[in-house]
């Protein structure tokens, strides 16, 4: 599709946009036909973006821009900016008993341990591993669309429990993208981050409640609304329906036909709609760095309430008739 010098190319699974001219994105007409590429695909895919201005510039297309709620993240450079990798490294583990990775980060929403997930948000890689690193984007739109009818009926008035976790040891569950892990060795990774766990950090963000399904206000498309490395439980239900309407939902949205996995470049950019996208990212190895800047789009949709222990009600049924 190409509009007022805009060439958007659809994928299977989002769009890329081609070819974009430097300062185009100041243009009202460019920032209208990108925004409706975004709504229209769900995640974009921009190439050369080469500063820090034009990475700003291009993200304010889509809102305006917001302090991420976790200052420890806020890059120096911006604090519009989060670094991701880079001297701000998650620590290395070891999964399923071979690979020694760092930045690994299991399949979820930005900000969904809060009460309002982000609109949206746009990565930039600025240093590029040669091997891996890959960050994947799972459209639960299109997953959402193809439910059967029943399931469509349980999500109607699901909600969940989600609280914030910080250390991989503890997501080897549904959403993780790896089946076994441990921390590293002081003689595999000598520099490896000392605590795996801030629970200064974990103490601020306390549990909160989302609903299971989304419509999106401005497409109207309905999304399966999880952050499954934050699901503790659907209310409502037992341990283990919940367990087990998690892991069949989890394995619907990451079949492969609603996911892309984007091989990055230096200066590539993924911009993601939050409220219909969810992601993970593959890690890299210790000895190829690996460096992100990350904008944060404001306009949560204010979906979710802090947990409270009146929510703590296991008489639902499984599924709708």
């Amino acid at each position: 599709m190409d509009s007022v010098g805009v060439s958007i190319i659809p994928m299977r699974v989002g769009a890329r946009v081609a070819d974009l001219a430097p300062g185009a994105e100041s243009d009202p007409a460019v920032k209208h036909a990108l925004y409706e590429a975004w709504l229209a695909h769900g995640f974009l895919i921009f190439s050369r973006i080469d500063s820090i201005e034009r990475h700003l510039a291009i993200s304010r297309c889509f809102g305006e821009l917001e302090l991420h709620p976790m200052p420890e993240v806020r890059s120096k450079l911006n604090p519009l900016l989060i670094d991701l990798g880079g001297a701000k490294r998650n620590p290395s583990y070891v999964y399923d008993d071979r690979d020694l990775r760092i930045n690994r980060i299991p399949w979820h929403r930005d900000t969904a341990y809060t009460p309002d997930i982000c609109k949206g948000a746009m990565l930039r890689m600025v240093e590029v591993p040669v091997h891996e690193g890959e960050t994947l984007v799972a459209d639960t739109a299109m997953a959402y669309d193809d439910l059967p009818e029943s399931m469509k009926r349980t999500l109607e008035d699901l909600e969940y429990k989600a609280t914030l976790r910080l250390g991989p040891i503890k997501q080897t569950r549904q959403g993780a993208i790896w089946t076994r892990v441990r921390p590293s060795t002081i003689e595999e990774d000598p520099a490896r981050l000392a605590s795996e766990d801030n629970p200064a950090v974990i103490r601020r963000y306390p549990s909160v409640v989302h609903p299971a399904m989304l419509t999106h206000p401005e497409s109207g498309r309905r999304c399966i609304f999880l952050s499954p490395t934050y699901v503790d439980q659907f209310l409502g239900l037992s341990a283990v329906e919940s367990d087990e309407l998690l892991a069949d939902l989890t394995a619907h949205m990451l079949q492969p036909r609603y996911i892309y996995e984007h091989k990055w470049q230096a200066d590539d950019a993924i911009l993601w709609d939050n409220r219909r996208c969810m992601h993970a990212g593959r890690g890299n190895r210790l000895d190829e760095p690996r460096w992100g800047l990350r904008t944060t789009l404001a306009g949560a949709l204010h979906t979710g309430r802090f947990f409270s222990e009146s929510d703590a009600r296991t008489d639902l049924p499984l599924l709708a008739d």
